[in-house]
C-alpha cells in the first residue's frame, strides 16, 4: 500500500467508528495522481454514500496527510471475488412456512378498538381478509404509540393463520435499507430482489425515513411495483401523510396513496382506560378503574409511555406489597414526571400556537419567514429542552438533515445575543413550557 492509503486509514479510523471503517473504508483505497487524490471505490453506491456522510472528513484528512491542496476524484475500481465482503447466501432467502418475523404479541385480539383507530382497524382487517383485492397499498399513518404497528403484524399474523404457506414479511424501514446496504456491498442484490419481489405481503413500519434516500427509493419503487402488479399484499405505516414526507419522490408518494390512506388520532380518555385495564390483564392484574383512570389523565398521547407508567406502578406494588391505588399511582407518577423531559410535541404545539402557524408547516418543506422561524425556534427549544440529537430533530422536522438543525440552533443563538427582545420572547416560550410541565406535576398531586 502507498504512504497516503495508511496515513489516510490511520487517520479515519482515529474519527470514524470502527463498524463504519469496516463496512465504507476497508475496501476503498487511496492513491495519488499528479495534483489529485483518487479514491478507489468498489462500486457508485459507495462513491455516493462516501460523499453524503463523509466527505468533508476525508477532505480533511488529505489535507493533513499531503499538506497541500489536493482535488478529489472518485473512480471505480470493483473488488476481485476473493476481496468481496461475504455475507451468508440464506440472509436473501424468502421466509419458510414455519418462520416469521412477526411479534408473537400483536394480533387484533388484544387491539384496543375505540373512535381515535376503528378505520385503520377495520382497513387492516379487511386487508387482511382479502390480500391484494382490497386497500393495496394500505399505508397507516400518526403519531407515535398509537397502534400502527401494532395492527401491522396483527394483519399479518390473520395472513398466515388463513394461509400458512403466504410469504409475510416485516420489516422497518431502518432495516430494509441496511440489508439493501448489505447486498450492495456482498453483491447480493439479486438474491435481495428475489426475496422481497416473492412475496405475498409486504409490511413496512415506518416509511417516513424514506426521506433523502434516493437508492432505498429506488429499490422500493420498484420492489412496489413487482408485488402490486402481481396483486401481492402491501401495508405501510408512517407518522405523517406520505406526501407530506420532504424528500420522497413523487412517483412513490402516488403509489402510496394508489389505495387507502388511514390515519390513528390520539386516543381519547376511555380508550386510554381500555387500553390500560387490557395491558394490565395480559399481566394476570385485574386494573382498578380509578386506578387506570388517573393513568390515562396524564397528558401523554403516546400509549407506550402509559404503558410504562402502568409497570412502574405494578412494579412497585408488587415489590412494597401493597394494592393498586390511586395514592399509590400518585406516589409512583408526582417523581417520575418531575423527571419527564418536555417532548418535541409539546414544543412545537406551542410555538404554532404563539406564532399563528401549523405544526404540519413548522415540519414541512415551506422555506418563507414567516414559517422558517417558528421552525428554527423550535429546533433550538426541542434541543434545549429534551435529549434528542441533531439527526433526531432533523427526522421530526420533515426529514431534514442534521446540519440544517445545527445551522437553526446556531441562529437562534446569535439572535438572542444581537435582539434582545426577540431574546425576551423566547426566554418566555421556554418558561410556559416549563411551567406546563410544573401544573401537571401540581394537578396530580392535588388531586
Amino acid at each position: 500500500m502507498n504512504e497516503l492509503h495508511n496515513a489516510l486509514s490511520r487517520q479515519l479510523k482515529a474519527v470514524v467508528p470502527n463498524e463504519e471503517f469496516q463496512a465504507w473504508f476497508q475496501p476503498v483505497s487511496f492513491s495519488v495522481e499528479n495534483d489529485e487524490a483518487v479514491v478507489s471505490v468498489p462500486n457508485r453506491f459507495y462513491e455516493a454514500w462516501i460523499k453524503d456522510h463523509y466527505l468533508e472528513t476525508l477532505e480533511k484528512a488529505i489535507r493533513t496527510a499531503e499538506n497541500r491542496p489536493l482535488k478529489l476524484r472518485f473512480e471505480i475500481k470493483p473488488l476481485s471475488p476473493e476481496a468481496r465482503p461475504k455475507i451468508p447466501a440464506e440472509k436473501y432467502k424468502t421466509s419458510e412456512p414455519g418462520q416469521s418475523t412477526l411479534a408473537a404479541r400483536y394480533t387484533f385480539n388484544n387491539f384496543v378498538i375505540g373512535p381515535c383507530n376503528e378505520l385503520a382497524h377495520a382497513a387492516c382487517l379487511s386487508a387482511a381478509e382479502r390480500p391484494g383485492k382490497v386497500y393495496n397499498p394500505l399505508v397507516l399513518y400518526g403519531g407515535a404509540g398509537l397502534g400502527k404497528s401494532h395492527l401491522l403484524h396483527a394483519a399479518g399474523h390473520l395472513i398466515k393463520q388463513r394461509n400458512p404457506n403466504a410469504k409475510v414479511h416485516y420489516s422497518s424501514l431502518e432495516s430494509y435499507t441496511n440489508e439493501l446496504i448489505d447486498a450492495i456491498r456482498t453483491e447480493g442484490v439479486a438474491s435481495f430482489h428475489n426475496k422481497y419481489r416473492n412475496m405475498d405481503c409486504l409490511l413496512i413500519d415506518d416509511i417516513q425515513f424514506l426521506a433523502k434516500r434516493e437508492r432505498t427509493q429506488e429499490e422500493l419503487f420498484h420492489t412496489f411495483n413487482t408485488l402490486f402488479e402481481a396483486e401481492r399484499q402491501i401495508i405501510m405505516t408512517s407518522d405523517k401523510l406520505p406526501r407530506e414526507i420532504h424528500g420522497l419522490e413523487k412517483r412513490l408518494v402516488t403509489r402510496f396513496e394508489w389505495g387507502l390512506l388511514a390515519d390513528l388520532q390520539p386516543p381519547e380518555e376511555e380508550t386510554k382506560i381500555a387500553i390500560l385495564q387490557n395491558k394490565a390483564l395480559e399481566k394476570g392484574i385485574e386494573l382498578p378503574r380509578d386506578v387506570a383512570f388517573l393513568l390515562a389523565q396524564q397528558p401523554e398521547t403516546n400509549v407506550r409511555v402509559l404503558e410504562g407508567y402502568l409497570n412502574r406502578v405494578i412494579a412497585v406494588s408488587r415489590h412494597k406489597n401493597r394494592d393498586l391505588s390511586a395514592e399509590l399511582v400518585k406516589e409512583v407518577l408526582v417523581p417520575l414526571l418531575g423527571e419527564r423531559q418536555i417532548t418535541a410535541d409539546e414544543v412545537m404545539k406551542l410555538v404554532s400556537h404563539e406564532y399563528g402557524v401549523r405544526v404540519a408547516d413548522i415540519t414541512g418543506a415551506k422555506k418563507s419567514r414567516d414559517i422558517s422561524l417558528p421552525r428554527q425556534i423550535s429546533m433550538y427549544l426541542i434541543r434545549r429542552l429534551t435529549r434528542l440529537s441533531y439527526p433526531e430533530i432533523g427526522r421530526l422536522m420533515g426529514g431534514k438533515d442534521h446540519s440544517t438543525v445545527v445551522k437553526g440552533v446556531k441562529k437562534m443563538n446569535g439572535l438572542m445575543e444581537e435582539d434582545h427582545e426577540f431574546a425576551r420572547k423566547l426566554r418566555n416560550v421556554e418558561k410556559k413550557l416549563m411551567e406546563q410541565s410544573r401544573r401537571r406535576i401540581g394537578e396530580l398531586t392535588e388531586s
